[in-house]
């Protein structure tokens, strides 16, 4: 008899969270000064799970112009395994990312799918 236990994969994220633009990562709030300024952008932060039931494994930051149609974004999540220490966490970020979306939410899918993209065959 087949088993109808199915195992539900991620990663998942929440829904975008809208935090302060002085809340966002210092790194791309350098990248928005460099490419025309901060005007019109609102921050949004959202936490990813690898499973619904794990913590979270990282969290996307966005920067939402929503006049412009565009987006910045970074990837930042705590390393595990031989380089992490017990007593200090290590950070992993990714450099901001500019991109094209219609909504915060979009902007997390597109962000998402670009960081996936880029990323090096394992």
């Amino acid at each position: 008899m087949p088993s109808t236990d199915r195992r539900v994969e991620g990663p998942f994220w929440t829904r975008p969270i809208p935090v302060g633009q002085t809340e966002l990562n210092p790194a791309m709030l350098d990248e928005m000064d460099a490419n025309g300024g901060r005007a019109g952008f609102r921050g949004y932060v959202l936490q990813i799970f690898d499973t619904p039931d794990a913590r979270p494994s990282g969290v996307l930051e966005i920067a939402f112009n929503r006049k412009q149609g565009r987006a910045c974004g970074v990837y930042e999540g705590e390393v595990s395994g031989p380089s992490a220490r017990r007593d200090r966490a290590v950070v992993l970020m990714t450099d901001p990312v500019w991109f094209a979306a219609s909504s915060p939410q979009e902007a997390a899918n597109v962000l998402f799918q670009t960081l996936v993209d880029r990323a090096p065959d394992a």
